[in-house]
């Protein structure tokens, strides 16, 4: 068979190539939500929960551990001092442990907030 697409009539003498996934799909000019969007639609499905590392992080902003402004002793650091690879270590946890379906998004929040400040909290004691 030929590597070109089978032609659809309404397409005239036109022959298109197959889409293919080149290891980045989406990601050339589409952020996390247009991609989801386009899945959705592509798969004919609601993707109901996200955990996006920036989403996370502004979610969390102001929370005791990373608020100075809180005065109280909670406060570790500002949340954009916290490395990347924690956030993700923590996205990975709460994702493996929460049940969302008894408590949802902040369920995860929380789990995520909680990894997070015991990382922060054994890299100080180190």
């Amino acid at each position: 068979m030929s590597s070109k697409a089978i032609m659809n009539p309404a397409q005239s003498e036109k022959e298109f190539e197959h889409d293919y996934d080149d290891g980045v799909m989406f990601f050339h000019s589409h952020n996390v939500w247009e991609a989801i969007r386009k899945l959705e639609k592509f798969y004919e499905c609601k993707i109901y929960g996200v955990l996006e590392l920036e989403d996370v992080v502004e979610s969390l902003r102001d929370y005791n551990a990373f608020d100075k402004e809180y005065g109280d002793d909670d406060y570790l650091c500002e949340v954009d001092d916290v490395g990347k690879q924690l956030w993700l270590s923590a996205m990975d946890y709460a994702y493996e442990n929460v049940n969302d379906n008894e408590h949802g998004y902040e369920a995860y929040l929380d789990s995520i907030y909680d990894y997070v400040v015991d990382g922060i909290k054994d890299a100080y004691d180190k």
